[in-house]
């Protein structure tokens, strides 16, 4: 991390195979923020892409003085590619944004008022989902379960597209854990923020990157970073079914003793077999199942944290100043 910021603002863009949206993207940028009159660079992370993105970042390099081009070694998925920007970010504030052109920087002139009223995050809330309506119900069904699990102010509908001062950068930086999530963190920090709706666009050229079981895994260390309340669950939906089975199991001794004496305690007969025992048993097992399964997720997180790997490895950084030159992680991180 540079000490000393030269920029107001650094853009902290992840891309994957995104040959097709970054020349574009990067024009869009360039005519909004030449009306704002703010220094800049803008910071793509090359998130393993075998497309034409290698090739296009090479010619943009030529063409950009303010681009910044992090290769990595290959995919550390979308947050591994954000923690690398922010490890390389030279500005005072640093915007964050896809690199499909879904999030518009046309709405940035919005962002950056409010962050130059003093607000410390600035976070887009998307005033309309691009996904599916599956996808778009249970995205929203996250949100509004990990607000009320979480012991902090968790915003919801709000993504990662927005602007953060250079103080929350360094302190998501500073936390040693794994598999960060980027916007429960920013919101965990208790920064003073904002929310802005603003309209996502869909995408135009190439296809999406998050297919259904990136939703289900983000939303899962999204819940399993921030909250042990799966665990407490357990706990009470271990005590509810054991009294629900000693009530059940005193239930039967007295209608097996009044059958014995002759009499009748209800107006049916529990019948002979293996029907109790079997649901008994199914949903025993079920429920262990479960339980090792929220178990598993955590002590799975516990395992990544203690092997202390990087969370990402870079292959080169390039300069559009100079792109023909490969730099090293301390070369730039002692200048």
């Amino acid at each position: 991390m540079v000490d000393n910021p030269i920029f107001d603002y650094s853009f902290v863009i992840p891309a994957f195979n995104e040959g097709e949206n970054l020349a574009s993207l990067i024009e869009r940028v360039k005519k909004v923020m030449s009306l704002e009159n703010r220094t800049y660079e803008l910071i793509i992370i090359d998130n393993g892409s075998f497309d034409s993105t290698p090739k296009v970042l090479d010619q943009l390099l030529q063409e950009n003085d303010m681009l910044v081009v992090l290769t990595m070694s290959r995919n550390f998925g979308y947050e591994g590619a954000i923690g690398a920007g922010f490890e390389y970010v030279r500005g005072k504030k640093i915007i964050v944004m896809d690199g499909d052109q879904q999030d518009p920087p046309e709405a940035l002139p919005e962002f950056i008022k409010k962050s130059e009223e003093g607000y410390e995050i600035v976070y887009g809330i998307r005033k309309t989902r691009t996904e599916n309506w599956f996808i778009s119900i249970l995205i929203k069904a996250f949100y509004r379960i990990i607000k009320k699990i979480v012991a902090f102010d968790m915003p919801k509908d709000a993504g990662n597209f927005g602007i953060v001062t250079r103080n929350v950068v360094d302190i998501i930086n500073d936390m040693p854990e794994r598999n960060k999530f980027m916007r429960g963190l920013r919101a965990w920090t208790g920064f003073t923020s904002v929310g802005i709706v603003y309209k996502r666009n869909h995408r135009v050229q190439g296809k999406s990157k998050f297919p259904f079981t990136a939703y289900v895994n983000h939303a899962i260390n999204g819940i399993t970073s921030f909250t042990t309340v799966p665990l407490r669950m357990l706990t009470y939906l271990g005590a509810g079914g054991i009294c629900i089975s000693l009530l059940f199991g005193f239930f039967i001794f007295i209608q097996k003793i009044t059958v014995i004496l002759g009499l009748k305690l209800v107006g049916y007969s529990i019948a002979d077999g293996t029907t109790t025992i079997t649901l008994l048993v199914l949903s025993v097992l079920s429920i262990n199942l479960l339980a090792f399964g929220i178990l598993g997720e955590y002590i799975g997180r516990i395992f990544e944290e203690v092997k202390q790997r990087p969370n990402y490895l870079l292959r080169n950084i390039r300069y559009g100043s100079h792109p023909g030159k490969v730099f090293s992680s301390s070369e730039v991180k002692n200048n």
